[in-house]
């Protein structure tokens, strides 16, 4: 089967891209760039950056801006995304939102096409713990959540630093996972990647009065991983 999939650079998108290339023929990457900081369906931080992992994984890339933050704009323009990636199914990183599932579903089904899930109601612990189990290099892009610091901008994604916080701070448990917008993530390696992504030059925005931050990547390259000699 022939699938899209939809891919914001974040851990989730990245991870259920990996699970895809074992099970289907993924022939495109779908990227969605709103500057809307209101969106409730689209990842937001270094979204342009999705061009060099399609560049890295020879996929065609659907790239897309968007400017409404309305819900009913956004699930229009998918639905002629999705139409136009002339595949038969679409694959996103959902975990635990049903508002957002049911609008891709919604989407998908306009289209004709049909929508995959692979990492639906997936345990926050679980997700974490294969990611780190398998090298994924997630760093932080932004937070906006209790006990979530300026400090944590740019560093890497680990358990141990988001239990810690967790207990801490008593954020909710789906702040593990992030997918309540308490943080949002990029990868810069996985292991289905054969160059990694280099951060060159990176700026923070950090508002003190609301506690919240991204980190903007200014620049990024591709570097080809050293190979093991036998």
């Amino acid at each position: 089967m022939k699938v899209s999939c939809l891919v914001s650079g974040g851990k989730d998108s990245i991870f259920a891209l990996w699970c895809a290339l074992h099970q289907f023929d993924v022939v495109s990457l779908i990227n969605i760039q709103t500057i809307s900081s209101d969106s409730f369906l689209f990842h937001i931080p270094n979204t342009k950056y999705v061009s060099l992992m399609a560049k890295m994984l020879n996929l065609d890339l659907i790239e897309v801006k968007i400017n409404s933050s309305d819900v009913n704009q956004e699930i229009s323009t998918l639905t002629q995304i999705f139409t136009e990636s002339e595949t038969e199914a679409i694959i996103t990183g959902g975990i635990h939102s049903e508002f957002q599932r049911y609008k891709f579903n919604l989407a998908a089904q306009k289209a004709g096409v049909r929508c995959f899930n692979p990492l639906w109601r997936l345990k926050p612990k679980i997700l974490m713990e294969e990611l780190l189990k398998n090298n994924f290099h997630v760093i932080l892009v932004s937070v906006s959540a209790m006990g979530f610091g300026k400090d944590l901008l740019g560093k890497k994604l680990t358990l141990e630093n988001l239990n810690t916080l967790r207990k801490l701070h008593q954020v909710s448990e789906l702040a593990l996972t992030g997918e309540g917008g308490e943080y949002e993530s990029f990868v810069l390696d996985a292991p289905f990647f054969p160059s990694k992504i280099l951060v060159n030059e990176a700026r923070i925005h950090w508002n003190e009065f609301r506690e919240e931050g991204f980190y903007e990547i200014l620049d990024a390259e591709l570097v080809p991983k050293i190979q093991n000699k036998h």
